[in-house]
């Protein structure tokens, strides 16, 4: 008997095996433990084991596991849909439940292809995307990602979606002030709806702050509002994509509410349930589904753990525990964590530190100058990960930031429940690990 491990991982590795967590920390089988400086995957954002999930789990299960939402509900459904309702902006007034964040992002395409239909405009299609985004691993989410190395052997099963630069001020090349460089990259999308045309794109999704890809890259608020206008005039939808960033982990609820912007749609994960369950959500404008009904066109989609009571009842439980003082306290451990990361700001590798909420990006590159990246022969983020790992302290690596193949960076994204302490001793782990790195490469 063997398990085949997600993202290459193969057969069997010799992962740690982990038998408890609490708060901040993983707990191995010989009594090891590590800090979780990356929430698992920017999921546990309440930390380990909290009080109260494991109770309501336990309620929930004694009185119903699954109901098929085709034909019931379930108290769960309509109190976190409620709830999610009164959290989202604008008129993101519901919520269609699934269970990953690819499955969210699956239904908002779905959902963007059945509201132009509906309108008579049958020949709106095409996704706009950006490169180096990401979406998600199934194929319509894939088709609408840029994520090279994650697209690759899948080309021939993807749609050619086309796709614009990402929001990645570092990298940008466009003068004059942030806000002036974020019209301008925003221009892209309406020069490729133009060259595509108007009456054949259905939908432009991003992520309002950049996840793992390029972590922490967001550009001046000005890009996504000049986004909003160019799909409003377009008839183009705006999916925002908050899987990884959404509740809390950039400091506010949603990150869309930094730039002051409406999606069409919003989609959610991760944080939802704390990583207790898999549950996701699409949150939809009302005027969007007013469409549909008008033309009496049913959204024929589904899952069938969509809506699971118990998953429901779990993230139920959860999205009340996004208090103010929760995000207060996210924001305080962000600007905890850059504040220790501070001797990067001289290394000879550091190319950019990216900060937001509780959630921190450090770009590493060959030349400060030019922002050369490293060769990916090297593997730097690689190393910087598994040295800082027998430290102790798990981090969010990546590669592939630049191009799809080239560069190297580090995610930082732990429980937004941190505690001083330990944000200090990440921040300490990190800068020896880098100043270890760069000793190596000179």
């Amino acid at each position: 008997m063997s398990t085949l491990y997600k993202w290459g991982a193969g057969r069997d590795p010799d992962h740690p095996v982990i038998t408890d967590a609490y708060d901040e920390y993983l707990v191995t089988e010989d009594g090891e433990e590590i800090i979780d400086a990356a929430a698992g995957a920017a999921v546990v954002n309440l930390g380990h084991s909290p009080d109260g999930v494991d109770e309501v789990m336990a309620e929930q299960a004694s009185r119903v596991g699954y109901t098929s939402t085709s034909y019931f509900t379930s108290p769960p459904v309509d109190s976190l849909s409620e709830k999610l309702a009164a959290m989202a902006p604008g008129s993101l007034n519901t919520t269609f439940l699934s269970n990953s964040g690819s499955e969210a992002v699956e239904s908002a395409i779905k959902l963007a292809r059945d509201y132009h239909v509906a309108r008579g405009e049958p020949e709106r299609e095409a996704v706009i995307g950006r490169w180096q985004g990401y979406h998600g691993a199934t194929l319509g989410a894939l088709s609408a990602s840029g994520n090279t190395g994650r697209r690759t052997t899948y080309k021939p099963y993807l749609q050619d979606w086309p796709k614009i630069g990402p929001a990645y001020p570092y990298r940008w090349e466009y003068s004059g002030s942030p806000e002036e460089q974020a019209e301008a990259a925003a221009g892209e999308l309406e020069t490729l709806i133009k060259q595509e045309g108007p009456e054949t794109v259905a939908a432009f999704i991003a992520e309002p702050v950049s996840g793992s890809s390029i972590p922490v890259a967001h550009p001046h608020p000005r890009y996504y509002q000049e986004v909003r206008r160019i799909c409003d005039e377009y008839g183009v939808l705006f999916i925002a994509d908050e899987v990884m960033v959404g509740f809390g982990r950039t400091g506010t609820m949603f990150a869309s509410e930094h730039f002051d912007v409406v999606p069409d749609m919003l989609t959610l994960g991760k944080g939802m349930s704390a990583g207790f369950a898999p549950i996701s959500a699409t949150m939809i404008r009302d005027e969007l589904l007013e469409s549909l009904e008008d033309a009496d066109h049913s959204f024929y989609h589904g899952h069938t753990f969509s809506g699971n009571p118990i998953a429901t009842a779990v993230a139920d439980h959860v999205v009340d525990q996004y208090t103010p003082e929760l995000l207060a306290n996210a924001r305080a451990r962000g600007e905890q964590l850059v504040d220790g990361l501070a001797p990067l700001r001289d290394s000879s590798i550091v190319g950019d530190i990216r900060q937001l909420g509780l959630m921190v990006g450090v770009e590493f590159v060959a030349d400060l100058e030019t922002g050369e990246p490293f060769d990916p022969d090297l593997g730097v983020y690689k190393q910087l990960f598994e040295r800082a790992f027998e430290e102790g302290v798990y981090t969010y690596p990546g590669g592939g930031s630049v191009d799809g193949h080239r560069g190297d960076h580090l995610m930082l994204a732990p429980p937004l429940t941190l505690g001083e302490a330990v944000a200090d001793e990440i921040s300490r782990t990190v800068v020896d690990v880098v100043s270890e790195v760069e000793r190596d490469l000179e």
